[in-house]
């Protein structure tokens, strides 16, 4: 990250850049790619040693956490923040791999596995407290209430992370639960959170 007024990011490159930090730093075996215009910028790997290296820069989930957080203390001081290689018309693309047996499930949410246990996560900008009651309000629903008795030993937190403003949605079961199920609850999930965030970013 760098200052560079001519290539500053946009609030939401700035939130996508948060999400994606506070979930490679906080479900194992996310990897990260960040291009612009199909050009590679950064790769975040959690074992940044492990296979090829790729032309451009290489990052761990700490290190890139890290440098995420600056940006976004920098930015909330009202500095433009800048990303190496992105140039002013170009867009941050951050395309998701997770490690097998687990399962990019689109718009930032993942399966991935986890000794004996399976976890569904999504990031989310929204404070705590706002959060909690868009979460809330979904589970009241009859849909949750049938996932909540087919899957048992089903279990939900937040987990936050204040350096980058982001918070993790973080659902965990045992293994053999009904995978399609709970992944188009997440699926679901993310649609609300995401609308709520698409809301106060309007207001």
């Amino acid at each position: 990250m760098e200052h560079r007024a001519s290539t500053a990011l946009t609030t939401a490159g700035m939130a996508a850049l948060r999400r994606a930090a506070v979930m490679a730093h906080t479900v194992g075996g996310i990897t990260l790619r960040l291009s612009a215009a199909g050009e590679h910028l950064v790769e975040v790997r959690p074992d940044p040693a492990a296979g090829p290296c790729p032309p451009g820069r290489i990052s761990d989930p700490c290190g890139f956490r890290m440098a995420v957080a600056r940006a976004w203390a920098d930015f909330e001081a009202g500095r433009e923040i800048g990303l190496v290689g992105l140039g002013p018309t170009d867009e941050l693309d951050i395309d998701w791999a997770v490690a097998p047996p687990g399962q990019d499930l689109g718009f930032g949410a993942v399966r991935a596995g986890c000794g004996d246990r399976v976890v569904w996560a999504f990031a989310s900008v929204l404070d705590t407290a706002t959060l909690t009651d868009v979460v809330g309000a979904m589970a009241d629903g009859p849909d949750d209430d049938v996932v909540s008795r087919v899957v048992e030993g089903l279990s939900a937190r937040l987990v936050r992370d204040d350096l980058l403003g982001a918070t993790v949605v973080h659902v965990e079961s045992a293994a053999g639960a009904p995978t399609r199920v709970l992944d188009e609850v997440l699926r679901r999930m993310v649609a609300v959170v995401g609308t709520a965030e698409l809301l106060e970013s309007i207001t």
